[in-house]
């Protein structure tokens, strides 16, 4: 049974095709280029201060903990959905093969007094929840749903937050995030006052090991350096560098970055009254949550101003542009080029035992004309004669015949004849037609 194969076209790309496609592949490598030279903003946002704070519920476990992957089902609606609680998943280390092993988080739990697993809210342990072996996920969970506490007394200080997403290569992934503040104290602060950045994967990622579990700190820093004195307005630049989010894996796309988040909290005491900024904590009390602000980060749409969306509205503009005059151009020229069909009858066989086969060959003209230069055919096979059509004129059809031989030797499935055309307008092309060889078996 003889099957018809596809037919490959070949050829030169026509001039505008070709200027266009250089275009749009060297575009972002010149745009990249020049990126390299200096950072760049992918996006940016400002996040004021509410003047309120809410409740800071810190969870320590390790992510393969029976007790805490129980806890973890039976609170995760509160986790994602509940927006009157900011939480933070903590995962102290449990040696370099826990791939969610930190210092950041064990420095935390030991700052806290909290014996993994454990919660603590507004720095405080949760009442009724003992740590360690008796920690209790049941009671805990019961706990959080009738008892969590208010956020933990005075706001003592604005603390809005100016977030900065930036791109050091032109890949558009976040290198580095740069977090400012216009710290302002309401009240007098004692020294012991810290302001601590966590980077929060707000949504689970999936990894070899299993389901990230929700809200997990990546990162931490945190900083004391800063006026404690009331109404005094500090500037603090701080953040995470590409080293430390190269060391954590930490890999986030600037359009999927509203999964990842800040929280800024303020954590200390308020000076006794009556006494100075910066000195002694007043002895006895806890620590308290004196301000807090939580924010997802901002995707390149959603912190980007008019001005600077322009320039990548403008591309993906000229992009969807270019790709739709290369549909036009090449249904124009799918139009404009001859459609060549074949099928392939085997005749007698030669007097020296070859083979010989009769491809027989419809040219359908397009919209110009066009000239036949030349007919080869792939080795071993051969060609014995053929009938010359040089010229065929626009919208016309010609069949002719190819003689073919091969010697028995020579079976191959498929047979490749070449035809080399000068189209009107549309310049030289090589079209490949390829027809499988009828059953050569005596």
């Amino acid at each position: 049974m003889i099957r018809l194969a596809k037919m490959m076209v070949r050829g030169m790309l026509t001039r505008p095709a070709i200027a266009i496609f250089l275009a749009i592949m060297l575009f972002p490598m010149v745009s990249a280029e020049e990126e390299n030279q200096e950072k760049y903003v992918l996006s940016k946002v400002i996040v004021p201060d509410d003047g309120a704070t809410a409740p800071l519920i810190e969870w320590f476990c390790h992510h393969d903990n029976s007790i805490c992957t129980k806890f973890q089902s039976d609170n995760s609606w509160a986790q994602d959905q509940d927006e009157g609680m900011v939480w933070l998943s903590w995962h102290p280390s449990r040696g370099i093969d826990d791939p969610m092993a930190n210092l950041d988080s064990s420095m935390r739990a030991e700052n806290l007094q909290a014996e993994v697993p454990a919660i603590r809210v507004d720095l405080q342990p949760l009442s009724g929840i003992e740590d360690g072996a008796d920690f209790n996920p049941k009671n805990a969970g019961l706990a959080l749903n009738g008892t969590t506490p208010s956020a933990g007394g005075v706001v003592a200080a604005e603390l809005p937050l100016e977030v900065t997403l930036i791109d050091i290569n032109g890949d558009e992934i976040v290198d580095e995030i740069q977090v400012e503040s216009d710290l302002k104290p309401l009240y007098n602060l004692s020294k012991d006052v810290v302001l601590n950045i966590a980077l929060v994967e707000w949504h689970p990622e999936i990894w070899n090991e299993g389901v990230r579990p929700p809200h997990v700190v990546r990162e931490w820093t945190a900083t004391q350096a800063f006026s404690k004195r009331e109404q005094n307005t500090t500037h603090v630049v701080t953040g995470f560098g590409s080293e430390h989010l190269s060391a954590a894996n930490i890999n986030i796309d600037v359009d999927d970055a509203n999964h990842w988040g800040i929280v800024a909290f303020l954590e200390g005491h308020i000076s006794a009254e009556g006494d100075a900024a910066g000195g002694a904590p007043p002895p006895g009390l806890p620590s308290q949550v004196l301000a807090m602000t939580d924010m997802h980060l901002p995707t390149m749409w959603e912190g980007t101003s008019s001005s600077q969306a322009l320039p990548r509205l403008g591309f993906l503009a000229f992009s969807l542009i270019c790709v739709v005059i290369i549909i036009l151009t090449e249904r124009q020229r799918e139009h404009a080029l001859p459609r060549i069909t074949g099928k392939l009858f085997r005749e007698e066989d030669g007097e020296n035992g070859e083979y010989n086969l009769v491809a027989k060959i419809e040219v359908r003209c397009g919209k110009y004309d066009a000239r036949i230069e030349k007919v080869a055919i792939d080795d071993p096979w051969k060609m014995r004669r053929r009938t010359d059509i040089d010229q065929v004129r626009s919208g016309s059809e010609h069949t002719f015949d190819i003689q073919i031989r091969g010697n028995p030797e020579d079976q191959v499935e498929i047979i490749v004849i070449r035809f080399s055309l000068e189209v009107e307008t549309f310049g030289n092309w090589v079209m490949d037609l390829n027809l499988s060889i009828p059953s050569l078996t005596i």
